[in-house]
């Protein structure tokens, strides 16, 4: 948090399992919010229907540290 009070939050999306760079997207910072709302669209493509029902999606929120 800065010093005013306030967060420069993103979100980390993973495929799991995998470790590949195409299984993991990343939202922007909004910065300066306590409240974050993220209007944005984050595609994985190339997965099948097969695909889809052996991975999890795993999503973390961040806090970007200036």
């Amino acid at each position: 948090m800065d010093s005013n009070g306030l967060a420069d939050p993103y979100v980390k999306l993973h495929l799991l399992p995998g470790a590949s760079k195409s299984n993991k997207l990343r939202t922007k910072t909004l910065r300066n919010t306590r409240n974050p709302v993220w209007s944005e669209t984050l595609t994985y493509h190339g997965l099948t229907d097969e695909d889809m029902q052996r991975k999890t999606l795993r999503w973390i929120m961040f806090m970007f540290d200036t």
